[in-house]
């Protein structure tokens, strides 16, 4: 790669491209087409990889290996393509695998509100400590050693207190479904 000479005449830059992509385009195509899965895919990575090389164009004008340079922007491109579609194939079998029928969805709200409003409840029984405990457990999901880290004690207390909160969350569990409704249930 050469050093950068500074900004290049829009003519003359626009020249320089042209015989750029002109040169390469076709190896760059079949790059990409190989390393792709799709005709779609493999024309958004050589679009990325010459607008790349566009903005770039003045840091590589006399580059001994152009071509060089192009692999290297088209690599990086379809690697980046790749996990885009990885995480977007993901987030397509979760929301598969999440999607019900509105009846079910529906029973399955009442269901869960029911139920969270029994543990709420439940859980104002305890202490702030073994609330705020069961918080990060259940809402941000967090691990024993991210509890240790947040609460500023050991892996070990995380695990006891985990452990000696069990019987009272219970306890206030069954206290709050044993207590009759206001109004009836």
């Amino acid at each position: 790669m050469s050093s950068s000479r500074g900004p290049l005449d829009p003519e003359d830059a626009l020249g320089r491209f042209d015989d750029l992509y002109r040169a390469h385009y076709r190896q760059i195509v079949a790059y990409a087409m190989r390393r792709t899965p799709s005709v779609e895919a493999a024309d958004d990575v050589v679009a990325a990889t010459f607008l790349v090389a566009w903005s770039r164009l003045e840091h590589f004008v006399g580059a001994k290996e152009p071509l060089a340079w192009l692999y290297a922007v088209a690599r990086r491109t379809v690697l980046t393509h790749r996990r885009s579609d990885s995480k977007t194939t993901r987030i397509a079998e979760k929301a598969a695998a999440e999607h019900r029928h509105p009846a079910e969805m529906i029973e399955s709200t009442f269901e869960a509100r029911e139920r969270l409003s029994d543990v709420t409840a439940a859980m104002h029984r305890l202490s702030e400590t073994d609330r705020e405990l069961l918080r990060l457990v259940g809402w941000e999901q967090c691990d024993h050693a991210e509890l240790a880290s947040i609460l500023d004690i050991s892996r070990t207390d995380v695990r006891t207190r985990l452990l000696r909160s069990r019987p009272p969350r219970q306890a206030a569990y069954e206290a709050h479904r044993d207590t009759p409704p206001r109004g009836g249930r």
